[in-house]
């Protein structure tokens, strides 16, 4: 591939990438997650160290949405002023058959390239990652890029692991351990978190019908939610289905939603906590609201591989829930997620301290 120096989004600290087999390496570092059964794909700026934004991460999509996936993607890219990119597919769960992931994905690559022509980026690098092994698309060279794959390097001593660090990047974790933050308790049924949200649709619903009232469920929504976040910063973590579904349903309100979206506190966890509690004890489409309150806070915390996982589940909660869609390409952008907040609420002190003090 062609020589490039990735910078990290918020590093000024080179990450020097030569080879598929660095890119391979970096991926993990770049976007603060092991991608499993993922498509990621690098955005690279036109300055001189060649600054890596948006690097976006999705599911891998099934073959009919191929084209439809790199043309999106793709032009996210350009809509952020990438000129070039690279993109890997991480496969993990064995595919049926004998069919290698590399051959089963090559229409997806085919798909990114001619997107990458129509829009005029140049592809460094397409590479697919299999199990423990990688194969380059562009490379044709075997005494490069062997045709039954080369190892991928599970070693944290190398030079892309030591450049990572040194630029300040989190370890990855696995994706998994992050959607699991996610998931709903075993000890919750879905059938009693229905029953809740029916419960309190039903009671909202007899209330709505005027703006005083629909005023009075905003300014009452409101509140409740700041009693449980006064709640969970001193520790009581717990949330019942009623009361789950009583705060969800008043996200429904733009302006209730938006004043949550305000909070910053200094214990970014405790908030995060709560709209992590409302995200488990609810279902789609409802579900849209908390995922993307869980999003906004790990985006402003410096959590940005949670605050993917949790956008991505917003969108698949209901993908045309507004807010989930900007912010979904706010967290693939280049974008200073302190700067972001500060233009969103220009009036609203930061309890955080810094990073200096």
């Amino acid at each position: 591939m062609n020589e490039t120096a990735l910078t990290p989004m918020s590093s000024q600290t080179l990450v020097q990438v030569s080879s598929a087999r660095d890119l391979v390496e970096a991926v993990p570092y770049l976007i603060g997650a092991e991608p499993t059964d993922s498509v990621v794909m690098l955005g690279v700026q036109p300055d001189p160290r060649g600054r890596v934004a948006p690097a976006i991460r999705l599911d891998l999509p099934p073959p009919k949405r191929f084209v439809e996936a790199a043309q999106r993607f793709v032009a996210l890219l350009v809509e952020h002023g990438a000129r070039a990119m690279s993109v890997i597919v991480h496969v993990d769960t064995p595919l049926p058959g004998r069919v290698r992931a590399v051959d089963f994905y090559r229409p997806l690559y085919t798909a990114v390239a001619d997107a990458c022509r129509v829009r005029g980026l140049t592809l460094f690098e397409a590479v697919c990652v299999e199990r423990g092994r990688w194969w380059s698309y562009l490379c044709r060279d075997a005494s490069c890029c062997p045709g039954d794959g080369t190892p991928v390097a599970t070693e944290r001593r190398s030079a892309i692991a030591a450049a990572a660090v040194t630029a300040g990047l989190p370890p990855p974790v696995p994706l998994s351990e992050l959607a699991a933050r996610l998931r709903t308790p075993e000890h919750i049924a879905g059938e009693a978190v229905r029953q809740a949200f029916s419960r309190a649709r039903e009671l909202l619903d007899r209330r709505t019908g005027d703006y005083s009232a629909e005023s009075g469920i905003r300014n009452e929504t409101i509140a409740l939610l700041q009693a449980a976040r006064t709640r969970f910063r001193r520790g009581d973590r717990e949330m019942t289905c009623d009361e789950a579904a009583r705060l969800v349903l008043g996200l429904r309100d733009v302006q209730a939603r938006d004043q949550a979206m305000s909070w910053e506190d200094a214990d970014s966890e405790a908030l995060l906590a709560l709209w992590i509690a409302l995200a488990r004890h609810s279902l789609p489409p409802d579900s849209a609201a908390p995922l993307t309150l869980v999003a906004w806070t790990a985006w402003t915390s410096e959590q940005s591989a949670f605050a993917r996982v949790a956008i991505n589940r917003a969108l698949e909660a209901d993908p045309c829930y507004a807010m989930a869609q900007l912010l979904h390409a706010a967290v693939n952008s280049p974008l200073d997620p302190a700067e972001s907040r500060q233009q969103l609420f220009p009036h609203r002190v930061s309890a955080r301290p810094r990073k200096d003090q």
